[in-house]
């Protein structure tokens, strides 16, 4: 009797938060939508996304009812996460806690409409009565599934944040399925607008790893990202390797993107092979366009990044042990290669996990806020202090741990003073940081780390070293900024022993 009792209170408890759900027709579900709360954009999208988290916390209901009812949801929030995305990309200039909630925002957006189209597309390709009911919507069900996954990977980036290698797994696993299914290469309209496939969703995340969008500054990133997302040809996975045409492998069964072909990758039945040939070549006749424009520059880097990454980001690492001093930011980096005493006594201690010929690996004790391209230095000779300058390159939970990647920009920084002829102000003088390189083989040439007020493309400076050298240079290129801080090319024009 007493579990009798209990099985009916159980059925009526559930009846009871049935009736309590918004999410029972859609008619109850439009009418939800039509009477939403907030006083902004951030709050109604907050109270939709709750909205989604319900939804997809009860699963009852006919299939086809239940895909009316997202598709009502999805439609209603995407030009709210639209608004809040183009809000986002235009908050770097504000201060980090202003931007940490949009970008959470955000990313539960995507994460939720994920797990709510995941199992349509379980249901439409597996068989069965409720798969005959999804048939035509296959390849939008399956087109959204990828998508949306695709974006919130793609998110990652903008936090300076690779994707999980578990993430990795799970969108190769999608894109199987849909391959699998002979609906990879099938094209849908999409709520954004335009047309779009299960291969192009794929490709444009494995080209946004290539692209390695936290290497552009705050004021390059959303002309970077409508640059990809505007192109107009992209390449198509194939199984089999054409020598000489493919650029570009992945391996379904990996977790990771992308890589560049060489002699080590034989053929496979899990390796998809690419050609981004065209892809580059668009992006150049984009910097062609309107040469001199900071969007060329955009598009003109683009083609650089993606024609070579993989190579020069990936090269074997070897596991590492023990603990380095490390500073972090640009201001305390500075500070380490100057004469001032007590420079080095706010440094702190990392971590070792790995080491390739132009990184380091590190685990971190907790969760810490890094934005791409952060200078760090590291004494790995703990008080003999022989320091490095380092980037900042991703960061990544895994197995309850966040990894640090990072790139050496100088294993031998050394500190000297500038001055340059500033136009109706006379001589101007500061602080820089000359960064030779390790070796010649390293394809790239020294580097100068200057405050940004000194830069001026095709300046002459003249550069004096603690021992007396003194170097006549003329600025090049701006290769990377350093929060007030810039990394740039140089020529050296003469040079004066003193």
């Amino acid at each position: 009797m007493m579990g009798l009792l209990e099985k009916i209170r159980s059925i009526v408890a559930g009846g009871e938060g049935r009736r309590g759900t918004p999410f029972v027709s859609v008619r109850a579900t439009q009418r939800w939508l039509s009477n939403l709360p907030g006083a902004s954009d951030y709050d109604i999208h907050h109270v939709l996304v709750e909205g989604l988290e319900r939804y997809n916390g009860d699963t009852r209901g006919e299939v086809l009812k239940r895909i009316r009812m997202l598709g009502l949801l999805e439609e209603a929030g995407l030009p709210l996460q639209a608004r809040l995305v183009d809000q986002y990309l235009q908050s770097h200039a504000r201060s980090e806690p202003a931007r940490q909630p949009l970008w959470r925002e955000c990313h539960l957006f995507w994460d939720q409409l994920t797990v709510a189209y995941l199992p349509f597309l379980n249901l439409a390709l597996r068989g069965g009565e409720e798969s005959g009911k999804l048939a035509s919507m296959a390849t939008p069900i399956a087109v959204k599934s990828l998508r949306y996954f695709s974006l919130g990977m793609r998110w990652e980036y903008l936090r300076g944040r690779r994707p999980a290698e578990s993430a990795w797994r799970r969108l190769h696993k999608i894109y199987r399925a849909a391959e699998s299914a002979g609906i990879a290469l099938d094209e849908t309209d999409i709520a954004e607008g335009g047309k779009t496939s299960c291969a192009r969703e794929y490709v444009m995340t494995l080209l946004f790893d290539l692209a390695n969008p936290y290497a552009f500054c705050p004021t390059e990133i959303k002309s970077a990202l409508g640059l990809l997302d505007g192109l107009m040809v992209l390449p198509v996975p194939e199984a089999g390797l054409r020598r000489g045409l493919h650029t570009h492998m992945v391996d379904l069964t990996a977790t990771a993107g992308p890589d560049r072909i060489d002699e080590r990758w034989v053929p496979g039945g899990r390796l998809r092979y690419l050609d981004f040939r065209d892809v580059m070549r668009e992006l150049e006749e984009h910097a062609r366009r309107d040469p001199g424009s900071p969007r060329a520059a955009v598009a003109k880097k683009l083609a650089s990044v993606i024609g070579r990454a993989g190579a020069s980001r990936r090269g074997p690492r070897k596991p590492r042990m023990g603990e380095v001093r490390a500073v972090f930011g640009a201001e305390r980096v500075f500070r380490i290669f100057s004469p001032l005493p007590g420079a080095a006594q706010d440094a702190e201690y990392l971590t070792l996990r790995d080491e390739s010929g132009a990184g380091l690996g590190f685990v971190l004790g907790e969760a810490r806020e890094l934005q791409p391209g952060c200078l760090m230095a590291v004494d790995r000779d703990d008080g003999c202090g022989n320091w490095q300058l380092l980037a900042a390159r991703w960061l990544r939970e895994e197995d309850s741990q966040w990894l640090l990647g990072t790139e050496v920009l100088s294993r031998h920084p050394k500190r000297a003073d500038i001055e340059w002829e500033a136009e109706g102000v006379g001589r101007e003088a500061a602080a820089a940081l000359f960064l030779p390189l390790a070796s010649a083989s390293q394809g790239a040439t020294s580097n100068l780390l200057l405050p940004r007020m000194a830069y001026l493309a095709g300046r002459e400076l003249l550069l004096r070293q603690d021992d007396g050298t003194r170097y006549r240079l003329r600025l090049g290129d701006a290769v990377e900024p350093h929060e007030s801080w810039l990394r740039a090319e140089f020529d050296v024009l003469a040079r004066e022993a003193v």
